[in-house]
């Protein structure tokens, strides 16, 4: 599985497997049976998707391994109705008239037709149903008066409860009686049955309910709380895996699990999302490990990215929180990240309840990246990307005066997230403004490969002052900027001093201005400038030149400024030059004197 949009350089690669934790009440360790059924939720109001009403109220139910029948009372009205058993989506329905209460209902799998159990007031009469038209085939009368009834096929019988006792009979294809067993008096409610090969099951209403368990001896099990304070009417199962419907003011579906045999199974479903195609769902019993179906959906232009899981019980999306390391299942405006499967990635324990529908996630083949020049100057410039390819950083030469530049910061569309770093984090992921500390800067000639799922990311230019001051700002700590004439801003009038080192280095320097105000250079204030030829004194020269200020190779010429205009001094050529610069500095006192200093 995928946790996408997470790093910039590795979207979409993370793969994990999908867990949960499931823990059934209790097993007994003398029957296998829990101490209690686990009730698990599938959907309600099923009445309402074959538009029967609210006021309808579900009686039988059964299944044939594909689709689920129910039958839906209104008055003297049951409506048969039918629903894809995996999906759990509305068929369709038949009215039927004069069909008693429909208390129960089973499917004969070897002569292929729904049995009706009509109760009262036709105890004794059972009606065949065809399960293709759901239209009634004929009624039966029998020699028993029954309130429910099932169909085991392996030993091609029916069992059934015999009305106005908790007794139970069994019955052959003809529903002739082969033997009736004596119940146990439990004074709940006499609902629906069903069995499979071992043994029977009655579901009786009343305080929490009841599952009641036999064997075809007509020995008792055991007897099993449901939990459930709404009134059970049926029990169904496909395989291993049993369902039952409650009543309370609607009609609610449930999946349950009471013994080491009753499995939870679920139905994986595909969704193409923007892309085309139809592909057929995967059945997953809970905790066997299966293998989703590989993709065949396709999209013009897109790759598959993987699965998005969403859970048809509660909507729910399978993905992070913002800022939280384990995905969980969520509200859609909770969901930061989407956690997806991989294409063939076997699954075992996503849901325990439901159905999950996978929708196909798909990133472009080929992204744009917009590189921008942000507050400074030069050209923008784009690159389109193909997703494996691996982009290096370029330098586009964008440039800011007074300022160096200090690499990218990335945005992407659609989501408008950044890339940078959450509190406490020292991996970068992409996130919402709001969330990151601070943003990862990209420098020129890095590597980086598919950096957005689509759209486009953008690079927009960092700048960082050229100059460091020290001292409240007194103090030209740094200078590293790369322009050729370079004017130090005075801050108002604060700066007074350059530093040891301040400027060294420095490849490009040509012309340096020192503002008015400065009143020390102090040793090696400025080294190592190959290309520095002439230093402009913006006011008087400093009070405090030491002998070695200046560390270079050629002679720079040094300027004073008066009435507004630069006049050479001298030539820092070496120790013995600056009491002559500083002489003829103070010989200008406000005016030319001679025509001999001016530059």
């Amino acid at each position: 599985m995928k946790r996408v949009f997470r790093l910039a350089v590795c979207v979409m690669l993370c793969v994990l497997t999908v867990t949960a934790n499931w823990c059934a009440a209790g097993v007994s360790a003398d029957t296998g049976f829990f101490s209690k059924v686990d009730m698990l939720y599938i959907d309600s109001h099923i009445e309402e998707y074959a538009g029967c009403g609210s006021g309808a109220t579900v009686q039988g139910a059964c299944v044939d391994g594909d689709y689920a029948y129910f039958a839906f009372m209104n008055g003297s009205v049951c409506n048969i109705a039918k629903f894809d058993a995996h999906s759990w989506e509305y068929i369709e329905k038949e009215k039927i008239i004069n069909m008693g209460h429909s208390n129960d209902m089973t499917y004969n799998s070897d002569k292929d037709y729904l049995v009706v159990a009509n109760n009262a007031p036709y105890y004794d009469v059972i009606t065949l149903i065809d399960p293709d038209t759901l239209a009634p085939i004929k009624d039966v009368k029998i020699d028993e008066d029954i309130y429910s009834i099932a169909y085991n096929a392996s030993r091609q019988c029916y069992v059934v409860g015999l009305s106005g006792t908790y007794d139970f009979a069994l019955l052959d294809s003809d529903f002739e009686v082969i033997e009736e067993f004596e119940g146990v008096k439990t004074g709940y409610t006499r609902q629906g049955c069903d069995c499979d090969d071992d043994y029977i099951y009655f579901v009786q209403s009343g305080g929490h309910n009841l599952l009641v368990v036999y064997d075809y001896e007509g020995n008792h099990i055991t007897d099993i709380p449901m939990d459930d304070t709404d009134e059970v009417e049926n029990i169904f199962h496909i395989g291993n895996t049993f369902y039952t419907s409650l009543y309370y003011y609607g009609n609610t579906l449930y999946r349950i699990g009471f013994n080491s045999a009753s499995s939870i199974a679920y139905h994986v479903s595909y969704d193409p999302g923007t892309g085309e195609g139809e592909m057929k769902g995967t059945n997953v019993e809970y905790g066997e490990s299966t293998k989703l179906r590989k993709c065949s959906f396709t999209k013009e232009g897109y790759l598959f990215a993987g699965w998005r899981a969403q859970r048809t019980s509660d909507g729910k999306v399978l993905g992070y929180r913002n800022g939280a390391d384990d995905y969980e299942w969520l509200d859609e405006e909770d969901v930061f990240d989407a956690q997806l499967y991989d294409d063939e990635e076997p699954i075992a324990t996503t849901v325990r309840y439901g159905s999950v529908k996978l929708t196909a996630q798909w990133v472009a083949e080929q992204y744009k990246i917009a590189t921008d020049s942000g507050e400074g100057v030069g050209e923008a410039k784009d690159y389109t990307v193909t997703r494996d390819e691996e982009f290096v950083i370029p330098d586009n030469g964008y440039t800011k005066e007074s300022f160096i530049f200090d690499g990218y910061t990335a945005s992407r569309s659609p989501d408008h997230r950044v890339y940078g770093y959450r509190e406490g984090r020292d991996q970068p992921e992409w996130l919402n403004s709001a969330d990151a500390k601070s943003l990862y800067r990209f420098r020129p000639g890095e590597k980086v490969k598919a950096l957005t799922p689509e759209g486009e990311v953008k690079l927009t230019a960092q700048y960082k002052s050229a100059y460091t001051f020290g001292d409240s700002g007194s103090t030209l700590i740094e200078y590293v900027g790369l322009d050729e004439e370079v004017k130090i801003p005075d801050r108002g009038g604060e700066l007074k001093v350059l530093a040891e080192g301040a400027i060294k280095d420095n490849e490009n320097l040509k012309d340096l201005y020192i503002p008015a105000g400065v009143t020390a250079l102090h040793k090696q204030s400025i080294a190592n400038c190959p290309k520095l030829n002439k230093i402009y004194f913006e006011g008087d020269l400093p009070e405090k030149i030491d002998s070695d200020c200046y560390v270079g190779e050629g002679a720079v010429a040094m300027y004073v400024t008066k009435n507004g205009q630069p006049f050479c001094i001298g030539f820092l050529s070496d120790e013995n030059s600056l009491s002559v610069i500083r002489y003829l500095s103070d010989s200008l006192d406000g005016h030319v004197k001679s025509g001999m200093f001016e530059s």
